[in-house]
């Protein structure tokens, strides 16, 4: 399914939330809208969902508009069509696995094939001998699994996930980001997928919307987010920067202890080090901020190195907007 949004906005009360937006999402994508707290992320799924409405524009879904000011449509979300799995997961506790799962069928009155189509469902997502069992039953990976088949059995072509993965522990989170993605692929699904967190974003899209104020920043693959970020927010949000200037950076992989052909050298006192099991993360002060960078050697708070540092690796970006 593929999605498009045009001139979207929306205010709550004097406070706007979403700029003037437009997006194209392809159908069979897995995209992110990644940004900090309040930046429009939420909202702007949400409208897609039919949960909240814009002020202006147009969204089209597949060959459905869904929405248009101007055309006066506005399709309730139960006609839109989209799975939605929630932070919280939102399973009911008295309902068995089967029964959760088999609750959208029910309430759209769909329960022709019931039985197999829910069983399918909790196949695709590995819990088939689940099936009897209440929610307190199961560990919140299995719960998330349950969530996203109760999105899939309705068979809609496009699933929207509001930070599933953030209620999860550290090391279940990162299990899970794989088991979503390889399920997204395997359905051929269209994915909108809202988080704050980077490493979710850059490790599951297939691209990216940066959000800041309610403007989408940038809409790119993760490689060019973070190898080429259009603005000083995208580069300070994703990934770690090191300034040295207001408009120009390195990632900490452009340095280096050792000098190579055509390298800048710097000479800077140690702030601080952080040993993280395979290497030694280390902080340097610089006149534009603090350095970072990983090497295999520990160094002493105090000591000066000389850094090194690849020209062709620094990246120049719009000066960085003091209203955001």
């Amino acid at each position: 399914m593929k999605i498009q949004l045009k001139n979207i906005t929306k205010s709550f009360g004097n406070k706007r939330v979403i700029a003037p937006t437009d997006l194209t999402i392809e159908s069979g994508s897995f995209t992110t809208l990644l940004g900090p707290s309040g930046c429009g992320k939420t909202t702007l799924l949400r409208m897609i969902a039919g949960l909240e409405t814009p002020d202006t524009g147009e969204i089209r879904l597949g060959d459905t508009c869904a929405f248009s000011k101007e055309q006066k449509i506005n399709l309730p979300p139960e006609k839109r069509e989209l799975g939605f799995v929630f932070q919280d997961f939102a399973l009911w506790p008295h309902m068995t696995v089967f029964e959760n799962v088999a609750f959208g069928l029910r309430a759209r009155k769909q329960t022709k094939d019931l039985d197999h189509r829910v069983q399918e469902a909790l196949k695709a997502v590995h819990l088939e001998d689940y099936a009897h069992r209440y929610p307190h039953q199961l560990s919140g990976g299995q719960q998330q699994r349950v969530a996203f088949a109760r999105a899939i059995v309705i068979q809609s072509g496009c699933i929207l996930f509001d930070e599933p993965l953030s209620a999860l522990d550290a090391l279940l989170r990162e299990e899970m980001r794989h088991e979503l993605k390889d399920l997204v692929t395997q359905l051929n699904l269209t994915a909108v997928f809202v988080t704050h967190d980077q490493t979710e974003a850059m490790s599951m899209s297939d691209k990216i919307a940066v959000l800041n104020g309610g403007v989408v920043e940038q809409y790119d693959t993760p490689e060019q987010i973070y190898h080429h970020p259009a603005t000083a927010f995208v580069a300070r949000f994703v990934g770690k920067s090191n300034w040295i200037s207001d408009t120009q950076l390195f990632r900490p992989e452009a340095m280096s202890l050792e000098p190579r052909e055509g390298d800048q050298r710097y000479n800077l006192p140690v702030q601080g080090v952080q040993y993280l099991g395979d290497t030694y993360e280390i902080t340097l002060a610089a006149p534009h901020g603090n350095w970072m960078f990983h090497c295999d050697r520990k160094a002493i708070p105090g000591e000066t190195l000389s850094v090194y540092i690849d020209p062709n690796q620094i990246i120049s970006v719009k000066k960085e907007n003091p209203t955001t």
